[in-house]
Formats: C-alpha cells, structure tokens, sequence
C-alpha cells in the first residue's frame, strides 16, 4: 500500500507540477520542506494534510493511507455534470491505483491500461463530433 511520500509524489506528477509549484501552491517559504515530505524525511502536521487534501481534491483518509481510492464529497461527485472531468478521473485511476476491480475479479494492470486508453479514446472522439 503506497505510504504518503508515495501519495504525494503520484498527485503532483497527476497535476504535472514541479515540487516548487506544489509548495508555492501550499504557501510554503521553501520548497524543500515539500520535497522532504515526498522523500519521506519528514511528514508534514495535520493542518498542512487538510491543505494538501484540499489542494489535490483527496480526502485526508486517502493521503494517510486509510483508503485505496481517493474519495471526493459525495455532493461534489453528484453534481458533477461534465462528463468529460468524470471520463478523465476514471481515466487517471486506471492508471495509478492500485487493487481495482472489475466485475468483482482483481483488475489487472494490461486491463487497466486498455480501459484507460479506451477511455481517452472515448473522449477524444467525442470532443471532436462534439464541436
């Protein structure tokens, strides 16, 4: 199970964001107190868990850890009603989480992949009738 230093490595590369800019984001002096965190030399307070939960719109019980699968305010997903931001998420998580399933059985990391890029594919098919 991947630990914080982990987490946050793999949702900032998601935002395609240096560690500069994440700490920039997070309103740190210096950007190498983000970077210890990643490196896993020091672990940032719980108040700076909630910021950095807030910032990448994961629940804190997936930053620790407690969930495989970053969660999002159930209103937030409901209302949801772009569907092209709801292709790309299931998109994302195919690709960087880990114990997934499909129809109940492990999902395997060729399956996740084709999934994936039939997602993308999807997607990038109907933007362009869309238009």
């Amino acid at each position: 199970m991947p630990n914080l230093s982990n987490r946050l490595t793999l949702l900032r590369e998601k935002q395609g964001w240096s560690k500069a800019e994440t700490a920039r984001r997070l309103g740190l002096k210096a950007p190498s107190t983000y970077g210890n965190w990643e490196y896993g030399i020091r672990e940032p307070d719980l108040d700076m868990v909630t910021q950095i939960a807030t910032l990448y719109d994961v629940s804190v019980d997936y930053l620790l850890g407690q969930q495989s699968m970053p969660t999002f305010a159930p209103s937030e997903l409901e209302s949801e009603k772009d569907i092209a931001k709801r292709m790309t998420k299931i998109s994302e998580d195919l690709r960087n989480e880990d114990d997934l399933k499909l129809d109940g059985s492990p999902l395997n990391d060729a399956s996740a992949h084709f999934l994936a890029d039939s997602i993308d594919f999807i997607y990038e098919q109907a933007k362009k009738l869309n238009d």
